[in-house]
């Protein structure tokens, strides 16, 4: 049953944090708060999962409320690597000698290894809901 619950607990995060749930909506042109919220959509479909599964109804809805709270520390934990990778990509990206991140000059000047970055390389944003 555990087992069950945290591979539907890592899905349903990956699948908000990574975007595909916005481009599913997107794409089938529907907007459902269900799939914009990592707590709801782990407790749900945990839920699910395990009553599919024929567990028993009371144990399945306790894994999936300590699911639901498992997604929110792991959503917070996600988003936080993700403000670091975000740092970082910027200070790797940063023209050498200007001490400057991806401003609008820095597709001009070519760094040690004879790559120039171009305007297209910019760090893509994600939004963070906590």
């Amino acid at each position: 049953m555990i087992t069950e619950a945290a591979t539907v607990l890592v899905c349903t995060v990956l699948f908000i944090g990574m975007g595909l749930s916005a481009k599913v909506q997107q794409i089938a042109g529907i907007s459902l708060k269900i799939l914009n919220c990592p707590k709801c959509l782990t407790f749900w479909s945990v839920l699910a999962v395990l009553l599919v599964r024929r567990h028993p109804v009371l144990p399945s809805v306790a894994v999936s409320f300590l699911a639901a709270y498992a997604a929110m520390w792991m959503t917070l934990a996600l988003d936080a690597a993700t403000v670091k990778y975000n740092a970082l990509y910027e200070k790797i990206t940063e023209t050498p000698g200007t001490g400057e991140g991806s401003g609008p000059d820095s597709h001009t000047a070519a760094g040690e290894d004879g790559l120039q970055a171009s305007a297209d390389d910019e760090v893509p944003q994600m939004q963070i809901e906590l």
